[in-house]
């Protein structure tokens, strides 16, 4: 049963049980004083009914026949009865079923009095001995009080009516207090629900200073609590999803150059010197791979910054890295011009070359058949850009490349098995050096992007760069 009809009918309960208690104590007290009232006059009218029998019988000198105690009834006030003193009725002007039971408890020096219903009527009966001019007999007087009965039963039947039309009242009330107290309880109900649904923003409003709004405030932290605990859980799924998604968009060209590379062994007859120099770039890529899982792992589930940069020659970081592409462009029919002006830089060799890759891997996606890479002193910082001839995108398109699972051509990138989280890894990895990625391109005319790096402070430029084609 529900809060609502559980208050509605309790209180409906009470209020029905105290009207009837209230109204059953009105009318009985009301009854009761009544039926005194009518005893008391009855009583003190008896006084006057004994006096006018006892002058009665001292002016007939104690006669008692039939004809006189009728003349003498007429006399009094209500109903009467003579008996002798051996209590034989000697006169009864009351109805035939009378019975005189009475006339046993009535002693020498006092009167009783008894309510009696006689037929369809009710009286109150009193009863007292008299002695008289040597005469002694019973006298008994009956008063109808019909109309105090008549006047109870008025009384219920007016309550009855007065109940009803109060009850009625008070279950309309009874029903709206319900609805008001319960409606807040109702709101949080709705809200939980909506809570559960998965709108872990929603809200109570809390306006009151009683139990319920205190409640709802507990409430609202609860929910709190809740949003925090799932945007948590939500956050760290997130990022655990995207290191999975990263590392594996990462392992696409490194895996592409150790295939190259070992296919290089298996299928052609290689000099020793060339055979060491494949295997090189195998063991190289493979722990790459290793240390790069790792740092992934730091960069995207733990978010990671403070990564050690440390110094290297500009020059010969490029040609690590460009050498291990080779059997990538020869694959992609994709021709190279570098020119990097030595200098010492400060990266993370890891995460730079990750950064690299993908800058690379986005250009051949695009169709570009022609690769540019330019690094060249720029005071403190050391810019390197990387230029393809590929399809290009169009402007509007520049301010969301780096959102994570962004695609422009989203039919040509799955048909590569792209994710769109290349550009974004670039970005995060282009922030712990201390840059940002800066996009220039157009549709048809292929795409700039470039990236300052920071060199130190004591070192220069070592010496003039040259173009490497590969």
């Amino acid at each position: 049963m529900r809060l609502f009809a559980k208050i509605f009918l309790c209180a409906t309960l009470v209020i029905s049980a105290a009207l009837l208690f209230s109204g059953y104590l009105l009318i009985t007290s009301s009854h009761e004083n009544a039926l005194n009232r009518e005893a008391e006059r009855a009583i003190n009218q008896y006084q006057y009914d004994k006096f006018t029998v006892q002058a009665e019988l001292i002016a007939s000198a104690g006669e008692l026949s039939p004809e006189r105690l009728s003349r003498l009834s007429a006399d009094l006030n209500g109903q009467t009865a003579f008996f002798a003193e051996d209590k034989t009725l000697l006169y009864s002007d009351l109805p035939l079923q009378t019975e005189f039971t009475i006339l046993s408890d009535v002693s020498d020096n006092a009167h009783v009095h008894r309510f009696q219903s006689i037929g369809a009527e009710s009286y109150i009966i009193v009863c007292g001995k008299i002695t008289q001019s040597g005469v002694t007999l019973y006298l008994l007087v009956a008063t109808d009080i019909s109309a105090v009965i008549t006047q109870r039963e008025q009384m219920a039947q007016s309550f009855m009516r007065v109940y009803f039309i109060t009850l009625g009242i008070s279950m309309t009330a009874i029903f709206i207090l319900s609805a008001l107290l319960t409606r807040p309880i109702n709101r949080m109900t709705r809200t939980a629900n909506r809570i559960a649904h998965g709108r872990f923003n929603e809200r109570l409003d809390n306006s009151g200073g009683d139990e319920i709004g205190e409640l709802s405030n507990s409430f609202n932290l609860m929910a709190d609590a809740v949003e925090d605990k799932i945007n948590e859980l939500s956050n760290n799924a997130r990022q655990k999803e995207d290191f999975v998604a990263s590392f594996a968009h990462e392992l696409k060209t490194p895996l592409t150059s150790v295939i190259g590379y070992a296919d290089m062994l298996y299928q052609k007859v290689l000099t020793p010197e060339q055979v060491k120099k494949a295997a090189w770039y195998i063991l190289s890529e493979g722990l790459r791979l290793e240390a790069l899982s790792l740092k992934l792992m730091d960069l995207i589930v733990m978010n990671r910054r403070d990564f050690m940069l440390e110094q290297m020659p500009a020059d010969e970081l490029f040609h690590n890295i460009i050498d291990g592409l080779k059997p990538l462009f020869e694959e992609r029919k994709v021709s190279l011009h570098m020119k990097v002006y030595p200098a010492y830089v400060k990266v993370e060799y890891d995460l730079f070359k990750t950064l690299l890759l993908n800058l690379i891997d986005n250009a051949i996606k695009a169709g570009s058949s022609e690769i540019r890479i330019l690094g060249k002193p720029d005071g403190s910082h050391y810019n390197v850009s990387v230029a393809d001839n590929g399809r290009g995108m169009p402007a509007s398109e520049l301010k969301r490349i780096t959102e994570a699972f962004y695609m422009v051509d989203k039919s040509r990138s799955r048909k590569q098995h792209g994710a769109g989280l290349g550009l974004a890894l670039a970005a995060k990895i282009a922030e712990i050096h201390g840059s940002t990625l800066e996009f220039r391109s157009g549709e048809g005319v292929g795409t700039v992007v470039k990236i300052d790096l920071i060199t130190p402070k004591d070192k220069s430029c070592l010496s003039e760069g040259g173009d490497d084609i590969v």
